[in-house]
């Protein structure tokens, strides 16, 4: 079987890769490109995280609507219907009956809270605050939810940067594959000067795959910020801004200035701060059932029995002569004699006839109940520490992230300064190294040495510079400013 040159095959794998970028940017061109303000945008509207904690908001308002509804009066109505067989007590007549009969009530009963310790304005007060800091944990959301939107931005940039320093890699390794061919067909360098080419084009070509992997990744974790369900990497592009070199000049604040101003804005703290007012609300509310509770109470009911009657009266017809005969009278002094009979007590006429009211006021004072309201207060008491000490482990959690983005800010700078040096000793060492190489003077384990130290400065220098625009970007939106490139 015919075997290929690892020249040509190189040469054939360039061609088809070109060839797929060109088709990609010919297929990218009716593309959504996203600037990182877009992104930002659409990912604090449709987030899944920020939209989960928009319904944390929805139940806080809806625990303030519930405290503030509490002082209103309760009203319930009741009935009851059903039978008895055998010995029961009648709930009209009160009377100790052995029949069957069918029987029930109905009622309205109502209480209105006068005095319970102000714990129902204390739970009103503590609702308000956990619903301010409910909304101030979804601006925390936000807030990191954006930050993450531009880390990912900036390293979609970044590795295209170094997608672009790796093409620019291979073709120069290329163009000295092509110059050592031609020498060793001359005689003038060995095979193996040919056959290292060859082995490094692979590797080169191999890293413009893993930089190209590289920001599908980052894409991918964009596409995934924003919430874009229909999006991949291969329909996906963003605004490559112009990134200027970071200058020299000292940055206009510290770290003490930034934290100062993030204190006072970032909800992380204020959030922390409504917390304490929280728990110190609980503890009044817990204190508040060591008061006596008073409350006006009312009643209306009435009852029905299918086993009361009513009575009723009627005469005999058959006269009965009583008392002493008159003798002025012309007719005997007589009576007639009743007969008692029962009829039927209709339903309703039963349940208009039995309305009972009733009013009054139910105090309660609390005496012994297993010392339940005194743990109450302790564990109140527990939960205002461990609200306290969340706000300074906030606070500490801040200064700690201000403080080292600041530090890596500073680093960042000096390191671009001394790579920028770097880089521009590696490069003349290189194009030196590459002369030496074509005259025969040294061999490829020294000319690999200087290519190897140059494509180290290449990446140190992209590696600074992208690291301290997003420190100085990081430490901008501490400040309360826009993030922008």
């Amino acid at each position: 079987m015919r075997r290929f040159p690892s020249a040509f095959l190189a040469t054939l794998g360039l061609a088809i890769g070109s060839h797929t970028l060109a088709l990609a940017q010919t297929n990218t061109s009716t593309e959504t490109v996203w600037s990182l303000e877009q992104c930002i945008d659409h990912a604090v509207k449709n987030n899944l995280q920020i939209r989960q904690s928009g319904l944390t908001i929805e139940q806080a308002a809806v625990d303030v609507k519930q405290a503030r509804a509490d002082q209103l009066p309760t009203i319930n109505g009741s009935g009851t219907h059903g039978f008895n067989n055998g010995f029961f007590l009648d709930p009209v007549r009160n009377q100790i009956q052995n029949t069957q009969i069918w029987s029930g009530n109905v009622g309205v009963n109502g209480s209105v809270n006068l005095y319970s310790g102000l714990q129902t304005r204390n739970t009103i007060q503590r609702n308000r605050l956990e619903l301010q800091a409910s909304k101030l944990d979804q601006q925390k959301v936000q807030n990191d939810i954006t930050l993450n939107v531009v880390t990912a931005y900036m390293n979609i940039l970044l590795n295209q940067e170094i997608l672009k320093t790796n093409q620019e890699r291979l073709n120069l390794t290329q163009s000295q594959l092509e110059r050592t061919q031609r020498l060793f067909q001359a005689g003038s360098v060995p095979e193996s000067n040919v056959l290292d080419l060859n082995a490094q084009i692979a590797s080169d070509e191999l890293n413009i795959i893993t930089a190209q992997n590289n920001i599908e990744l980052a894409e991918l974790q964009l596409i995934q910020l924003l919430n874009l369900t229909e999006a991949n990497p291969a329909s996906f592009s963003v605004v490559v801004p112009n990134i200027p070199d970071p200058d020299q000049t000292v940055i206009g604040f510290n770290a003490e200035d930034v934290y100062a101003t993030a204190s006072d804005r970032m909800p992380e703290i204020l959030r922390a701060r409504l917390r304490i007012q929280s728990a110190d609300k609980s503890i009044a509310i817990a204190r508040g059932a060591y008061h006596p509770s008073l409350s006006l109470v009312g009643s209306v009911s009435t009852r029905y029995s299918s086993g009361s009657s009513l009575i009723s009266f009627g005469q005999t017809g058959v006269p009965q002569r009583v008392g002493f005969l008159d003798p002025s009278l012309s007719q005997p002094f007589v009576i007639y004699s009743l007969e008692q009979s029962e009829v039927k007590y209709p339903y309703f006429d039963q349940l208009q006839d039995n309305i009972g009211q009733f009013i009054g006021i139910n105090l309660s004072i609390p005496i012994l109940n297993g010392f339940r309201v005194r743990n109450n207060v302790q564990l109140s008491k527990i939960g205002l520490r461990n609200a306290e000490i969340n706000s300074d482990i906030a606070k500490n959690e801040l200064k700690q992230t201000i403080a080292q983005a600041y530090t890596d800010a500073i680093g960042a700078q000096k390191r671009f300064v001394a790579a920028k040096k770097q880089l521009e000793a590696f490069e003349q060492a290189y194009r030196n190294a590459e002369i030496r190489l074509n005259n025969g003077l040294i061999n490829n384990v020294d000319f690999n040495v200087a290519r190897n130290n140059l494509v180290k400065a290449q990446s140190d220098i992209i590696q600074a510079k992208y690291d301290y625009v997003f420190r100085l970007k990081f430490l901008e939106f501490y400040q309360g400013k826009t993030i922008t490139l």
